[in-house]
Protein backbone atom coordinates (compact mmCIF):
# COMPACT_ATOMS: atom_id res chain seq x y z
CA UNK A 1 0.00 0.00 0.00
CA UNK A 2 2.99 2.18 -1.03
CA UNK A 3 3.33 4.78 -3.29
CA UNK A 4 6.85 4.92 -4.87
CA UNK A 5 7.63 8.00 -7.26
CA UNK A 6 10.47 7.26 -9.45
CA UNK A 7 13.84 7.71 -8.37
CA UNK A 8 14.48 10.56 -10.86
CA UNK A 9 11.28 12.31 -9.88
CA UNK A 10 11.99 12.38 -5.90
CA UNK A 11 15.65 13.33 -6.95
CA UNK A 12 14.45 16.67 -9.04
CA UNK A 13 11.89 16.95 -6.54
CA UNK A 14 14.29 17.07 -3.66
CA UNK A 15 16.68 19.50 -6.10
CA UNK A 16 14.18 21.99 -7.00
CA UNK A 17 12.21 22.11 -3.18
CA UNK A 18 8.94 21.69 -5.41
CA UNK A 19 7.58 18.57 -6.44
CA UNK A 20 6.64 18.36 -10.16
CA UNK A 21 3.02 16.69 -8.95
CA UNK A 22 2.64 19.55 -6.15
CA UNK A 23 2.69 22.06 -9.33
CA UNK A 24 -1.30 23.06 -9.97
CA UNK A 25 -2.07 21.62 -13.08
CA UNK A 26 -3.92 24.46 -14.95
CA UNK A 27 -5.65 22.62 -17.39
CA UNK A 28 -7.47 20.71 -14.79
CA UNK A 29 -8.76 24.09 -12.58
CA UNK A 30 -9.96 25.25 -15.90
CA UNK A 31 -11.82 22.46 -17.11
CA UNK A 32 -13.23 22.03 -13.49
CA UNK A 33 -14.14 26.19 -14.40
CA UNK A 34 -15.99 24.97 -16.96
CA UNK A 35 -17.61 22.25 -15.81
CA UNK A 36 -19.38 24.57 -12.64
CA UNK A 37 -20.01 27.15 -15.44
CA UNK A 38 -22.19 24.36 -17.07
CA UNK A 39 -23.46 23.08 -14.04
CA UNK A 40 -25.03 26.18 -12.40
CA UNK A 41 -26.53 26.90 -16.13
CA UNK A 42 -28.13 23.66 -16.28
CA UNK A 43 -29.42 23.17 -12.51
CA UNK A 44 -31.31 26.75 -13.04
CA UNK A 45 -32.18 25.67 -16.62
CA UNK A 46 -33.88 22.61 -14.67
CA UNK A 47 -36.37 25.57 -13.91
CA UNK A 48 -37.61 26.54 -17.26
CA UNK A 49 -40.31 25.42 -19.28
CA UNK A 50 -40.43 25.32 -23.31
CA UNK A 51 -37.13 25.18 -24.25
CA UNK A 52 -35.43 22.47 -26.35
CA UNK A 53 -34.95 18.76 -25.42
CA UNK A 54 -31.48 18.71 -25.97
CA UNK A 55 -31.17 21.46 -22.82
CA UNK A 56 -32.45 19.05 -19.94
CA UNK A 57 -31.64 15.71 -18.76
CA UNK A 58 -32.98 12.64 -20.64
CA UNK A 59 -36.40 11.00 -19.37
CA UNK A 60 -35.84 8.87 -16.25
CA UNK A 61 -35.86 5.46 -17.92
CA UNK A 62 -34.97 6.76 -21.63
CA UNK A 63 -31.63 5.46 -23.28
CA UNK A 64 -29.04 8.04 -24.29
CA UNK A 65 -27.60 11.44 -23.62
CA UNK A 66 -27.66 15.01 -23.76
CA UNK A 67 -24.49 17.24 -22.82
CA UNK A 68 -26.84 18.13 -19.62
CA UNK A 69 -26.10 14.52 -18.66
CA UNK A 70 -22.79 14.84 -18.45
CA UNK A 71 -22.05 17.41 -16.44
CA UNK A 72 -21.60 14.68 -13.14
CA UNK A 73 -19.46 12.28 -14.84
CA UNK A 74 -17.19 15.10 -15.52
CA UNK A 75 -16.84 16.20 -11.87
CA UNK A 76 -15.99 12.24 -11.16
CA UNK A 77 -13.85 12.76 -13.76
CA UNK A 78 -12.03 15.69 -12.86
CA UNK A 79 -11.67 14.19 -8.72
CA UNK A 80 -9.97 11.28 -10.58
CA UNK A 81 -7.58 13.11 -12.50
CA UNK A 82 -6.82 15.52 -9.19
CA UNK A 83 -5.96 12.19 -6.92
CA UNK A 84 -2.96 11.12 -7.69
CA UNK A 85 -1.34 14.89 -8.04
CA UNK A 86 -3.22 15.15 -4.72
CA UNK A 87 -1.24 12.17 -2.89
CA UNK A 88 1.75 12.63 -5.13
CA UNK A 89 1.94 15.66 -3.11
CA UNK A 90 1.60 14.72 -0.05
CA UNK A 91 3.52 11.99 -0.09
CA UNK A 92 6.32 14.56 -1.53
CA UNK A 93 5.84 16.17 1.85
CA UNK A 94 6.55 13.11 3.84
CA UNK A 95 3.25 11.91 4.68
CA UNK A 96 2.46 8.45 5.74
CA UNK A 97 0.62 6.23 4.37
CA UNK A 98 -1.89 5.74 7.54
CA UNK A 99 -2.22 9.72 7.37
CA UNK A 100 -2.86 9.16 3.81
CA UNK A 101 -5.38 6.42 4.88
CA UNK A 102 -7.15 9.03 7.53
CA UNK A 103 -7.28 11.86 5.32
CA UNK A 104 -8.91 9.85 2.62
CA UNK A 105 -11.61 8.68 5.11
CA UNK A 106 -12.20 11.46 6.47
CA UNK A 107 -12.25 13.37 3.33
CA UNK A 108 -15.03 10.57 2.42
CA UNK A 109 -17.13 10.87 5.38
CA UNK A 110 -17.47 14.55 4.50
CA UNK A 111 -18.37 14.54 1.38
CA UNK A 112 -21.26 11.66 2.11
CA UNK A 113 -22.33 13.53 5.07
CA UNK A 114 -23.15 17.01 3.36
CA UNK A 115 -24.50 14.65 0.52
CA UNK A 116 -27.27 13.43 2.58
CA UNK A 117 -28.34 16.60 4.10
CA UNK A 118 -28.78 18.36 0.67
CA UNK A 119 -30.61 15.64 -0.16
CA UNK A 120 -33.06 15.84 2.79
CA UNK A 121 -34.56 18.90 1.66
CA UNK A 122 -37.53 16.71 0.21
CA UNK A 123 -38.47 14.95 3.66
CA UNK A 124 -38.06 17.96 5.99
CA UNK A 125 -41.31 19.15 8.00
CA UNK A 126 -41.53 22.51 8.96
CA UNK A 127 -44.21 21.22 11.62
CA UNK A 128 -42.55 18.30 13.14
CA UNK A 129 -39.04 20.75 13.51
CA UNK A 130 -40.42 23.90 14.62
CA UNK A 131 -37.98 25.54 12.14
CA UNK A 132 -39.01 27.40 9.06
CA UNK A 133 -37.38 24.44 6.08
CA UNK A 134 -35.41 27.51 4.37
CA UNK A 135 -33.70 29.08 7.15
CA UNK A 136 -32.80 25.58 8.71
CA UNK A 137 -31.06 24.59 5.04
CA UNK A 138 -29.32 28.31 4.85
CA UNK A 139 -27.85 27.71 8.71
CA UNK A 140 -26.96 24.39 7.49
CA UNK A 141 -25.06 25.15 4.29
CA UNK A 142 -23.40 28.89 5.80
CA UNK A 143 -21.77 26.25 9.05
CA UNK A 144 -20.32 24.02 6.06
CA UNK A 145 -19.26 26.81 4.47
CA UNK A 146 -17.24 27.83 8.12
CA UNK A 147 -16.65 24.45 8.82
CA UNK A 148 -14.54 23.65 5.49
CA UNK A 149 -13.45 26.87 4.30
CA UNK A 150 -9.34 27.04 4.62
CA UNK A 151 -7.66 29.21 7.05
CA UNK A 152 -5.12 31.49 5.06
CA UNK A 153 -1.22 30.45 6.44
CA UNK A 154 -0.36 34.36 6.35
CA UNK A 155 -2.51 35.80 9.15
CA UNK A 156 -1.96 37.29 12.30
CA UNK A 157 -2.98 35.18 15.48
CA UNK A 158 -5.48 37.50 16.36
CA UNK A 159 -7.01 36.24 13.20
CA UNK A 160 -6.12 32.59 13.48
CA UNK A 161 -8.56 32.84 16.80
CA UNK A 162 -11.38 34.44 15.11
CA UNK A 163 -11.12 31.47 12.57
CA UNK A 164 -11.19 29.54 15.20
CA UNK A 165 -14.57 30.94 17.22
CA UNK A 166 -16.13 31.05 14.10
CA UNK A 167 -15.53 26.93 13.18
CA UNK A 168 -16.95 25.90 16.87
CA UNK A 169 -19.31 28.40 16.40
CA UNK A 170 -20.61 27.03 13.21
CA UNK A 171 -20.27 23.43 14.37
CA UNK A 172 -22.40 24.09 17.44
CA UNK A 173 -24.87 25.52 14.60
CA UNK A 174 -25.12 22.88 12.69
CA UNK A 175 -25.19 19.77 15.74
CA UNK A 176 -28.14 22.46 16.95
CA UNK A 177 -29.74 22.05 13.75
CA UNK A 178 -28.96 17.82 13.19
CA UNK A 179 -30.58 17.69 16.52
CA UNK A 180 -33.82 19.43 15.68
CA UNK A 181 -34.75 17.67 12.27
CA UNK A 182 -37.43 16.04 11.72
CA UNK A 183 -38.72 14.90 8.53
CA UNK A 184 -41.22 12.43 7.17
CA UNK A 185 -41.48 9.70 4.81
CA UNK A 186 -43.92 8.53 2.39
CA UNK A 187 -46.08 6.63 5.04
CA UNK A 188 -46.40 10.08 6.80
CA UNK A 189 -44.22 8.85 9.62
CA UNK A 190 -41.70 11.14 11.23
CA UNK A 191 -38.19 10.36 10.56
CA UNK A 192 -34.60 11.80 11.03
CA UNK A 193 -32.25 12.11 8.02
CA UNK A 194 -32.56 10.28 5.36
CA UNK A 195 -30.68 8.75 2.51
CA UNK A 196 -33.43 7.97 -0.12
CA UNK A 197 -30.17 8.62 -2.17
CA UNK A 198 -26.21 10.10 -1.47
CA UNK A 199 -26.81 13.01 -3.13
CA UNK A 200 -24.41 14.53 -5.54
CA UNK A 201 -21.65 15.15 -3.57
CA UNK A 202 -22.70 11.80 -1.64
CA UNK A 203 -22.18 9.88 -4.53
CA UNK A 204 -18.75 11.47 -5.11
CA UNK A 205 -17.52 10.22 -1.66
CA UNK A 206 -18.24 7.07 -2.22
CA UNK A 207 -16.47 6.83 -5.65
CA UNK A 208 -13.78 8.66 -4.33
CA UNK A 209 -12.81 6.47 -1.10
CA UNK A 210 -13.10 3.28 -3.90
CA UNK A 211 -10.62 4.79 -6.34
CA UNK A 212 -8.11 6.65 -3.61
CA UNK A 213 -8.07 3.18 -1.53
CA UNK A 214 -7.82 1.29 -5.44
CA UNK A 215 -4.61 3.66 -6.20
CA UNK A 216 -2.81 3.10 -2.94
CA UNK A 217 -3.82 -0.62 -2.99
CA UNK A 218 -1.83 -0.88 -6.94
CA UNK A 219 0.85 1.44 -5.91
CA UNK A 220 -0.25 4.06 -8.36
CA UNK A 221 0.42 1.72 -11.52
CA UNK A 222 -2.13 2.35 -14.64
CA UNK A 223 -1.19 -1.01 -15.43
CA UNK A 224 -3.16 -3.03 -12.63
CA UNK A 225 -5.87 0.68 -12.18
CA UNK A 226 -6.87 -0.29 -16.12
CA UNK A 227 -7.55 -3.52 -14.29
CA UNK A 228 -9.17 -2.09 -11.61
CA UNK A 229 -11.42 0.46 -14.51
CA UNK A 230 -12.78 -3.21 -15.74
CA UNK A 231 -13.87 -5.16 -12.27
CA UNK A 232 -15.57 -1.65 -11.40
CA UNK A 233 -17.58 -1.96 -14.80
CA UNK A 234 -18.03 -5.71 -14.01
CA UNK A 235 -19.36 -4.61 -10.70
CA UNK A 236 -22.21 -3.35 -12.11
CA UNK A 237 -23.14 -5.98 -14.83
CA UNK A 238 -22.69 -8.12 -11.94
CA UNK A 239 -24.44 -6.50 -9.85
CA UNK A 240 -27.32 -5.48 -12.40
CA UNK A 241 -27.59 -9.80 -13.20
CA UNK A 242 -28.44 -10.48 -9.41
CA UNK A 243 -24.78 -12.12 -8.49
CA UNK A 244 -24.42 -9.89 -5.40
CA UNK A 245 -27.98 -9.89 -3.62
CA UNK A 246 -26.02 -12.05 -0.94
CA UNK A 247 -24.65 -8.51 0.44
CA UNK A 248 -28.68 -8.39 1.54
CA UNK A 249 -28.75 -4.97 3.68
CA UNK A 250 -25.73 -3.72 3.06
CA UNK A 251 -26.28 -4.06 -1.31
CA UNK A 252 -29.36 -2.17 -0.37
CA UNK A 253 -27.79 0.44 1.94
CA UNK A 254 -25.47 1.36 -0.49
CA UNK A 255 -26.41 0.06 -3.90
CA UNK A 256 -23.14 -1.78 -4.68
CA UNK A 257 -23.28 -2.05 -8.26
CA UNK A 258 -24.53 1.20 -9.16
CA UNK A 259 -22.21 3.36 -6.36
CA UNK A 260 -19.40 1.89 -6.26
CA UNK A 261 -19.16 0.23 -9.32
CA UNK A 262 -20.05 2.13 -12.54
CA UNK A 263 -20.07 5.63 -10.28
CA UNK A 264 -16.30 5.29 -9.15
CA UNK A 265 -15.57 3.57 -13.06
CA UNK A 266 -16.09 7.18 -14.21
CA UNK A 267 -13.62 8.90 -11.03
CA UNK A 268 -11.06 5.50 -12.43
CA UNK A 269 -10.96 6.92 -15.56
CA UNK A 270 -9.90 10.52 -14.51
CA UNK A 271 -7.15 8.76 -12.17
CA UNK A 272 -5.71 6.96 -15.04
CA UNK A 273 -5.11 10.00 -16.64
CA UNK A 274 -4.00 11.78 -14.26
CA UNK A 275 -1.30 9.47 -13.53
CA UNK A 276 -0.03 10.95 -16.82
CA UNK A 277 1.41 13.76 -14.79
CA UNK A 278 2.99 11.91 -11.76
CA UNK A 279 5.72 9.67 -10.90
CA UNK A 280 7.63 7.97 -13.64
CA UNK A 281 5.18 9.50 -16.18
CA UNK A 282 5.89 13.54 -15.22
CA UNK A 283 8.91 13.32 -17.43
CA UNK A 284 6.70 12.68 -20.43
CA UNK A 285 6.40 14.77 -23.40
CA UNK A 286 2.88 16.39 -23.93
CA UNK A 287 2.72 14.67 -27.01
CA UNK A 288 2.82 11.11 -25.55
CA UNK A 289 -0.14 12.77 -23.37
CA UNK A 290 -1.88 13.66 -25.89
CA UNK A 291 -1.62 10.36 -27.43
CA UNK A 292 -2.58 8.37 -24.55
CA UNK A 293 -5.96 10.70 -23.89
CA UNK A 294 -6.67 10.28 -27.44
CA UNK A 295 -6.69 6.73 -27.75
CA UNK A 296 -8.04 5.75 -24.36
CA UNK A 297 -10.69 8.48 -24.90
CA UNK A 298 -11.72 6.74 -27.83
CA UNK A 299 -11.72 3.35 -26.46
CA UNK A 300 -13.30 4.10 -23.82
CA UNK A 301 -16.51 5.90 -25.91
CA UNK A 302 -16.56 2.84 -28.71
CA UNK A 303 -16.80 0.55 -25.62
CA UNK A 304 -19.33 2.31 -24.10
CA UNK A 305 -21.40 1.84 -27.41
CA UNK A 306 -20.65 -1.87 -27.84
CA UNK A 307 -22.02 -2.10 -24.00
CA UNK A 308 -25.22 0.10 -24.72
CA UNK A 309 -27.31 -2.91 -25.81
CA UNK A 310 -27.07 -4.90 -22.89
CA UNK A 311 -28.37 -1.89 -20.28
CA UNK A 312 -28.57 1.43 -22.32
CA UNK A 313 -27.16 4.61 -21.53
CA UNK A 314 -29.20 5.69 -18.92
CA UNK A 315 -27.86 8.58 -16.31
CA UNK A 316 -30.57 7.57 -13.65
CA UNK A 317 -29.78 4.08 -13.53
CA UNK A 318 -25.25 4.74 -13.74
CA UNK A 319 -25.59 2.11 -16.37
CA UNK A 320 -22.06 0.35 -17.65
CA UNK A 321 -22.36 1.59 -21.00
CA UNK A 322 -23.23 5.58 -19.21
CA UNK A 323 -19.83 5.28 -17.28
CA UNK A 324 -17.57 4.38 -20.44
CA UNK A 325 -19.23 7.12 -23.56
CA UNK A 326 -19.38 9.80 -21.06
CA UNK A 327 -16.09 9.02 -19.33
CA UNK A 328 -14.58 8.73 -22.54
CA UNK A 329 -16.70 12.17 -23.74
CA UNK A 330 -14.53 13.39 -20.71
CA UNK A 331 -11.39 12.83 -21.24
CA UNK A 332 -11.32 13.83 -25.20
CA UNK A 333 -13.10 17.46 -23.60
CA UNK A 334 -9.84 17.32 -20.87
CA UNK A 335 -7.81 16.68 -23.82
CA UNK A 336 -8.77 19.53 -25.71
CA UNK A 337 -8.21 22.31 -22.36
CA UNK A 338 -5.23 20.45 -21.58
CA UNK A 339 -3.60 21.00 -25.55
CA UNK A 340 -4.74 24.74 -25.79
CA UNK A 341 -3.59 25.46 -22.25
CA UNK A 342 -0.74 23.54 -21.25
CA UNK A 343 0.45 22.96 -24.70
CA UNK A 344 0.10 25.65 -26.69
CA UNK A 345 -0.49 27.92 -22.88
CA UNK A 346 -2.80 29.97 -24.28
CA UNK A 347 -4.33 30.62 -20.79
CA UNK A 348 -5.52 34.68 -20.65
CA UNK A 349 -8.98 33.34 -21.53
CA UNK A 350 -9.05 31.24 -18.67
CA UNK A 351 -8.71 33.27 -15.83
CA UNK A 352 -11.77 33.81 -13.73
CA UNK A 353 -12.47 30.12 -14.78
CA UNK A 354 -9.20 28.90 -13.34
CA UNK A 355 -10.12 31.10 -10.26
CA UNK A 356 -13.60 29.94 -9.88
CA UNK A 357 -12.33 26.15 -10.48
CA UNK A 358 -10.09 25.93 -7.62
CA UNK A 359 -13.21 26.61 -5.64
CA UNK A 360 -15.74 23.88 -6.69
CA UNK A 361 -17.33 23.47 -3.62
CA UNK A 362 -18.35 26.50 -2.65
CA UNK A 363 -19.64 26.96 -6.54
CA UNK A 364 -21.70 23.85 -6.22
CA UNK A 365 -23.63 24.52 -2.45
CA UNK A 366 -23.92 28.54 -3.22
CA UNK A 367 -27.21 28.44 -5.66
CA UNK A 368 -28.54 26.68 -2.46
CA UNK A 369 -27.39 29.49 -0.11
CA UNK A 370 -29.11 32.30 -2.19
CA UNK A 371 -32.13 30.08 -2.87
CA UNK A 372 -32.73 29.44 0.83
CA UNK A 373 -31.40 33.17 1.71
CA UNK A 374 -34.16 34.79 -1.08
CA UNK A 375 -36.93 32.82 0.26
CA UNK A 376 -35.89 33.77 3.80
CA UNK A 377 -36.02 37.17 3.33
CA UNK A 378 -39.72 37.06 1.05
CA UNK A 379 -38.01 37.81 -1.91
CA UNK A 380 -38.73 34.58 -3.86
CA UNK A 381 -38.88 36.95 -7.36
CA UNK A 382 -35.71 38.29 -7.15
CA UNK A 383 -34.07 35.42 -8.57
CA UNK A 384 -36.58 33.64 -10.69
CA UNK A 385 -38.73 36.37 -12.73
CA UNK A 386 -38.93 34.19 -15.77
CA UNK A 387 -39.63 30.32 -16.22
CA UNK A 388 -40.38 29.76 -20.02
CA UNK A 389 -39.11 29.79 -23.21
CA UNK A 390 -36.03 32.16 -24.38
CA UNK A 391 -36.83 34.73 -21.66
CA UNK A 392 -36.46 31.92 -18.42
CA UNK A 393 -33.33 30.34 -20.41
CA UNK A 394 -31.86 34.18 -20.22
CA UNK A 395 -32.77 34.78 -16.75
CA UNK A 396 -31.02 31.10 -15.94
CA UNK A 397 -27.71 32.72 -17.98
CA UNK A 398 -27.97 35.95 -15.96
CA UNK A 399 -28.48 33.96 -12.57
CA UNK A 400 -25.57 31.49 -13.43
CA UNK A 401 -23.09 34.62 -14.09
CA UNK A 402 -23.87 35.76 -10.87
CA UNK A 403 -23.07 32.41 -8.91
CA UNK A 404 -19.72 32.76 -11.01
CA UNK A 405 -19.16 36.02 -9.63
CA UNK A 406 -19.71 35.58 -5.98
CA UNK A 407 -17.73 32.49 -5.91
CA UNK A 408 -14.65 34.24 -7.95
CA UNK A 409 -15.09 36.83 -5.47
CA UNK A 410 -15.28 35.06 -2.14
CA UNK A 411 -12.27 32.89 -3.52
CA UNK A 412 -10.34 36.60 -4.58
CA UNK A 413 -11.05 37.21 -0.61
CA UNK A 414 -9.63 33.71 0.55
CA UNK A 415 -13.11 31.93 1.11
CA UNK A 416 -11.88 28.38 0.02
CA UNK A 417 -13.62 25.46 1.07
CA UNK A 418 -11.98 22.15 1.06
CA UNK A 419 -13.27 19.01 2.59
Amino acid sequence: MYLVAHPNTLKRELQTGTPPSAQRLTSLDAFRGLVILTMTFVNYLAGVSHIPAWAKHMPEKADGYTFVDIVFPAFLFIVGVALPLALHKRMALGESPWYLLRRIFVRSASLIFVGVIMVNGSFYSADASGLNKNLWFLLALLAVVALWNICPTAVTPGKQRLFLGLRILAGLVLAGLLVVFRGKNSAGDVVWLQHSWWGILGLIGWAYLVCSLAYLACGGSSMALMGVLGFLIALFIGDKHGVLDWLGPVHNFIGVGAVLGSTAADVMIGVLVGNCFVGAAASQTPAARVRFCLLFGLGLYLAGMLLRPLHGINKIAATDAYALVTGGICCLSFLLVYVVMDVAKLRGWAGPLILVGQNALLAYILPGILNNLVAVVAWPGVLWQYGSSWAGALNAAVLTILVLLITWAATRLGIRLRL
